[in-house]
């Protein structure tokens, strides 16, 4: 079934609604609701998994900070945009990351999200370890998260373990190739 809804999805060019009037907004409802049947049903009716051009959040977003792994695995196989960005910077890796989704975030790095994203200045891993996630930070760096991003003001996500007090994240960092 998934596999037939790989090819399923619009490309955003066609009309708000599909022929049997579901639209958009009717998926990304379902996908707030965490009603899994409806969005299969909606993507199997070809609505697009991708939000219009004015939308604040896509529906892979909204999914993935909901740590709803088989709605954010429905919207993939769809056709959704793994690494699209919403008005603030923020993809669905991050959002994923930044609320602990763990399974979820495997799934979007599986599925080509890109790890070295960053938001306001800071990379997904500064975000993380600033978090004192250790088992994400451990996953990021494992899909090749990059140790020496800076940000602005030149501090890493190194420095940002040792300002937390964090020896595990520190060692972790360093045996992943952070400047000491």
């Amino acid at each position: 079934m998934l596999a037939w809804l790989a090819g399923c999805g619009t490309t955003g060019s066609g009309p708000e609604a599909n022929e049997a009037g579901a639209t958009r907004a009717d998926l990304l409802t379902a996908v707030q609701a965490n009603e899994d049947r409806t969005v299969l049903e909606l993507l199997s009716q070809g609505v697009s998994p991708d939000p219009q051009a004015d939308s604040r959040q896509s529906p892979l977003m909204v999914a993935a900070a909901n740590g709803n792994r088989r709605i954010v695995r429905l919207l993939l196989a769809a056709g959704a945009e793994v690494n699209a960005r919403n008005g603030e910077g923020y993809t669905a890796v991050f959002q994923a990351a930044e609320q602990g989704h763990l399974a979820v975030v495997r799934v979007l790095l599986a599925a080509g999200a890109n790890v070295n994203v960053s938001q306001g200045g800071e990379s997904l891993l500064m975000k993380v370890v600033a978090s004192g996630d250790l088992l994400t930070a451990e996953m990021l760096l494992a899909a090749g998260a990059d140790v020496h991003y800076r940000r602005a003001d030149g501090k890493t996500a190194l420095d940002l373990a040792r300002a937390g007090n964090n020896r595990d994240l520190e060692m972790l960092l360093v045996q992943a190739g952070a400047a000491r």
